[in-house]
């Protein structure tokens, strides 16, 4: 048994995390990392969740926010709340102005409505700054979960190893294993403040299940798939990005 985990341990270093529940992998992270791990959210449920156990583990923690500058009203309201309630300074991470002209002079003011668009679209407002945050740290505290679509269920993981030319990046999912109900009920017994969005009932039934660029997401009847309000005019695994590089989605 001795040599089986050793083994396992010399192919991938990081694999016994796997087995930790979130507050013990979060009290790894920043034991080990300090300000050089960071949780980076868009908040939505799953991130205010793990922004709580962070604060029950240590006072001085990084928080970021990719500002695709095309967020809810409700959302920023929400960033501004969550900064007061934890005494936090969330780090902002905002598309290059440079690139934003550039990608409206090729594919116009909405690019995200066209079949090419979309992706240059997220590419410039939030997978290029999401990179930039990654430079500046060595642990990504992500909150992706295995329920949130099936794609994540079958290709991501709880520790994920994201390998770059000069250095190596761990990614971490802390509530990879929690269901949505797991998180709501926390969220619940514990008062923390959420997106006022997902209170929003249209005239015939409609909620947000999923909350991000205001373009792209859409209310929808319960009974759809959780992620199709998101891309709504697209079919497939709906990813923006963020998450494709280096975790297999």
């Amino acid at each position: 048994m001795e040599a089986t985990v050793k083994n396992q341990i010399e192919e991938d270093p990081y694999s016994l995390l796997e087995e930790l529940p979130a507050e013990k992998l979060l009290e790894w992270a920043f034991t080990n990392f300090g300000k050089r791990a960071a949780i980076g959210t868009s908040f939505q449920n799953t991130g205010i969740v793990t922004i709580d156990l962070a604060s029950k583990i240590t006072g001085d923690f990084r928080v970021f926010f990719v500002d695709t500058l095309k967020h809810f009203k409700e959302t920023y309201d929400l960033l501004d709340e969550v900064e007061k309630k934890y005494n936090i300074s969330i780090e902002r991470f905002c598309p290059d102005p440079k690139e934003l002209e550039e990608l409206s002079s090729d594919m116009g003011s909405h690019p995200h409505y066209s079949k090419f668009g979309r992706s240059a679209c997220c590419q410039v407002r939030k997978v290029n700054p999401n990179k930039r945050a990654l430079e500046t740290l060595d642990v990504w505290i992500s909150g992706v979960r295995a329920d949130q679509s099936e794609s994540r269920k079958e290709k991501a993981k709880k520790v994920e190893v994201i390998r770059r030319k000069d250095r190596t990046i761990i990614k971490i999912n802390p509530l990879f294993d929690w269901l949505e109900c797991q998180v709501e009920k926390y969220i619940k017994d514990n008062n923390l403040p959420y997106n006022k969005l997902y209170d929003f009932k249209s005239p015939y039934g409609e909620v947000y299940k999923v909350i991000g660029c205001e373009p792209c997401h859409i209310p929808i009847f319960p009974t759809r798939q959780k992620r199709a309000g998101k891309f709504p005019w697209e079919c497939g695994e709906k990813e923006c990005g963020i998450h494709i590089d280096g975790s297999g989605i």
